[in-house]
């Protein structure tokens, strides 16, 4: 093992002795050389649900939501469509039990012409 230290090439030159104050002057340390990447990261993240499929076709059917419609709610919930406007949708859980909600949200639609037999 101490052949092999004395074998390797002594260093030409001393290190050079770090600034005072750290940093090596003007942002260009770990921080500089980080920030391109995590700004990036935070475009892809931000913009990723604007280019989902998924979040696409969810937006469509929200936008198409008649009376009568059987539809999922992000919580769970199941019911009918009794009442909707612009902004909330009134579902029906069981008989005579209604309830206001967001129209945001509808999680799943089920279309009349979607129900699965069987």
């Amino acid at each position: 093992m101490i052949q092999l230290l004395l074998a390797l090439p002594a260093p030409d030159a001393p290190p050079t002795p770090a600034k005072p104050g750290g940093g090596g002057g003007g942002g260009a340390g770990f921080l500089g050389t980080l920030f391109p990447f995590l700004l990036v990261l935070i475009v892809v993240m931000l913009f990723m649900p604007l280019f989902s499929k998924k979040e696409r076709v969810r937006k469509k059917r929200l936008t198409a939501l008649q009376k009568h419609d059987r539809v999922v709610t992000s919580g769970g919930l199941f019911g009918t469509i009794a009442a909707l406007d612009e902004n909330t949708v009134t579902l029906e859980v069981a008989k005579d039990v209604r309830i206001k909600l967001k129209r945001s949200s509808i999680f799943d639609v089920e279309k009349p012409t979607e129900t699965k037999n069987g």
